[in-house]
């Protein structure tokens, strides 16, 4: 008798190893640079040098389009609840989060700028989205039988510190938008949420006809210092990127990064001190979209005619 052996694919662990891509890519080139979105009335610059960047009333039909199909394709059919989450938040809540002394340089702080009653702590502007969603569950318990919480948030911008001399329109600004998608429930749950909304946004992506692939996030360093599992199937990787490719975007590549979908363990609702009325592990996730990103990569697969546009974003502007 013949036994044959096959050999298993080692688990993708390093960041940037490539999990999964779509099988086509778009090559050409639509748009010209920063100027030709200017000349079309998509987007223009705030103040020089100030990483803002003001989205003009062509670039706003798209920009709603595009949430209009994230409404569609992820929140309603995955069943999260819209909120509105603050963007500032206490220092001491992003000393909890952890994210003190790692994140500093893309902090950006709000300090009273005259004198106001009872008010004189320092705040900092939220660059994840997701910090004030902890601090508002800070010492709750959560019942896990009846489901995981799912929130959704797109309320406002997100603010990150980035040099001037880094900044590209659409790409990396001061001052971006977001869509994140936070949950929190038993291990189980989190890792199925991740999983659907990625198989989503991987959906929407090929509806859209954009190149696409899934690869081990930056945020995988925690794998080697202890704070995270070694993942024991492709479903347990901490971090997965999604990137899409942008013809004549050169910077590390044509793949943006426009997605990050993270299981994050216990790691941070235990630093907040958040619990399951049943005594299981409350663990958390999140999917973030940027969508400046994502219009950016329609763009530049699509140019700045409309008509050229797939029939499901001309649907949703509509």
């Amino acid at each position: 008798m013949t036994i044959i052996t096959t050999k298993t694919k080692p688990i993708p662990r390093i960041e940037g190893e490539i999990i999964r891509r779509s099988p086509s890519l778009r090559t050409a080139r639509k748009i010209r640079g920063f100027d030709s979105l200017v000349e079309n009335n998509m987007v223009g610059e705030f103040l020089k040098n100030s990483g803002q960047f003001v989205i003009l009333p062509k670039g706003a039909r798209l920009m709603k389009a595009i949430c209009t199909l994230l409404d569609r394709c992820i929140r309603k059919p995955l069943g999260f609840e819209e909120v509105f989450l603050p963007k500032i938040a206490p220092v001491d809540s992003f000393r909890k989060a952890g994210i003190l002394g790692k994140w500093d340089g893309y902090l950006i702080a709000a300090i009273p700028f005259s004198d106001t009653h009872g008010v004189t702590e320092e705040y900092l502007l939220d660059p994840l989205q997701c910090t004030t969603f902890y601090q508002f569950h800070e010492n709750k318990v959560i019942d896990t039988s009846m489901g995981p919480v799912k929130w959704f948030d797109s309320s406002g911008p997100t603010y990150r510190n980035e040099d001037s001399d880094r900044i590209v329109p659409l790409v990396k600004q001061r001052e971006f938008h977001r869509a994140e998608f936070v949950y929190m429930g038993t291990r189980a749950h989190v890792i199925q949420i991740r999983e659907e909304c990625l198989a989503r946004l991987e959906r929407m992506c090929r509806d859209l006809g954009l190149g696409y692939r899934i690869v081990v996030g930056s945020g995988c360093y925690q794998l080697e210092s202890g704070k995270s599992e070694m993942p024991q199937t492709v479903e347990e990787i901490p971090i997965k990127d999604l990137e899409i490719h942008c013809p004549g975007y050169e910077n590390g590549g044509s793949f943006l990064e426009v997605a990050g979908s993270a299981v994050l363990g216990t790691i941070i609702t235990s630093r907040f001190k958040i619990r399951d009325q049943n005594g299981n592990e409350l663990w958390s996730g999140c999917t973030g979209i940027g969508l400046e990103r994502l219009m950016f990569a329609v763009l530049t697969n699509y140019g700045v005619d409309f008509d050229n546009l797939p029939v499901t974003v001309q649907e949703a502007m509509a």
